[in-house]
């Protein structure tokens, strides 16, 4: 009996072991699968893996559960948080481009990604209350999320512009399609380049609430980390973002005249001065300002993009209707010259008989004899 015991112990033992050898395996897996990834200085993101779209997405959400369990220390969890953050706008990025806007894991991974964010700023602030100094801490989550974040920017663009190159070639079927005469393909074509522009406008609309969500949620780190530092990053950001509407602009071939940042220049120019005079906090607000400002400037180029498009859409409709008139005029002045032609032809003809009849008259006048 105290054998059987003994064995059974055994077995109870052995079996323990192999499953928290088992357990370590996966966790060292997931726990050095993370650590490549962010440790690869070449790559802007980590790998997608399974998305929202994926009916295995449970995987990945249950990795990355073990890897918060096994994650002790707070500064830890709270960096983790932003790798995760990175992994959501990688997945964002891969439906963007294989599934389009519609797709419903789209709204998950957005979801996800606000909340990694929160969790990360909850931590910061939590770790704040018990009275110890997260300056540090908030600067590095802020700046290791500053990349995921122009990369999640970069990803809207791109499908922005993938949609637009759509739209202009639906545009020219449509061109062709009412040129050939085909109602129905024009119907069609209609139909398609509606449904692309309701995938700009929530394109547009996931963006711009994405944005906001995250801003929210970063300004609650920003207001821990160290007053100049969190001025220079505002200073930096509105530089960066200057520069990234012109260069859009340029891309799109629109001179945007410099009068346009006259206000945006003023502000960052006060920025500069207050950050000079160790104003870190006005220097922060005027920079905010300067970068807002900018929206007004995208809206104008945008308005002026789409006024050089309807007026190069109205020019060509108006050579396709001076063509269809030239064919027409063409096609009435082909007619006239052919019924011209015809009746031509037919008084040949009866001149022609006439002269045939004029020379037997001729010939017969020569052989009659004379009364």
């Amino acid at each position: 009996m105290s054998e059987v015991n003994n064995n059974n112990r055994m077995k109870q033992t052995s079996n323990g072991v192999k499953f928290f050898v088992t357990l370590f395996i996966i966790t060292s897996f997931i726990f050095v699968g993370g650590s490549a990834i962010a440790q690869d200085q070449q790559v802007a993101l980590p790998s997608a893996g399974l998305t929202p779209e994926s009916s295995f997405y449970f995987i990945d959400r249950f990795g990355e559960a073990l890897r918060e369990f096994f994650t002790f220390n707070p500064d830890g969890k709270a960096r983790l948080q932003i790798t995760f953050a990175a992994e959501r706008v990688a997945e964002i990025k891969v439906i963007l481009e294989t599934k389009g806007v519609q797709a419903p894991g789209l709204e998950v991974a957005q979801s996800r990604l606000q909340a990694h964010l929160a969790n990360a700023a909850t931590i910061v602030t939590e770790q704040k209350a018990k009275g110890k100094d997260v300056s540090q801490l908030a600067k590095e989550l802020n700046d290791e999320f500053g990349s995921s974040k122009t990369a999640l920017r970069q990803s809207f663009k791109a499908k922005e512009r993938a949609l637009e190159t759509q739209e202009k070639d639906l545009k020219a079927k449509i061109r062709e399609a009412r040129i050939a005469g085909d109602a129905a393909q024009v119907e069609a074509l209609v139909k398609q380049l509606g449904e692309v522009k309701a995938q700009k406008d929530l394109l547009e609309l996931r963006e711009k609430e994405q944005e906001e969500a995250l801003e929210r949620e970063e300004e609650k780190i920003e207001r821990e980390m160290d007053k100049k530092e969190d001025a220079q990053k505002a200073i930096k950001e509105a530089e960066e973002e200057k520069q990234e509407v012109l260069d859009e602009a340029a891309e799109e071939g629109v001179d945007v005249p410099a009068e346009a940042f006259e206000k945006f220049d003023r502000l960052l120019t006060q920025a500069k001065e207050l950050f000079a005079k160790e104003n870190y906090v006005g220097a922060k607000q005027l920079a905010k300002q300067a970068e807002k400002s900018l929206e007004k400037v995208e809206e104008a180029i945008e308005d002026l993009e789409e006024a050089k498009e309807k007026e190069e859409e109205l020019k060509e409709e108006q050579e396709e209707k001076e063509r269809e008139a030239k064919e027409e005029q063409e096609e009435k002045i082909k007619e006239e010259a052919e019924k011209e032609a015809e009746r031509l032809e037919k008084e040949r003809e009866k001149a022609e008989e006439d002269a045939r009849k004029a020379e037997e008259r001729l010939r017969e006048a020569g052989n009659e004899d004379e009364d």
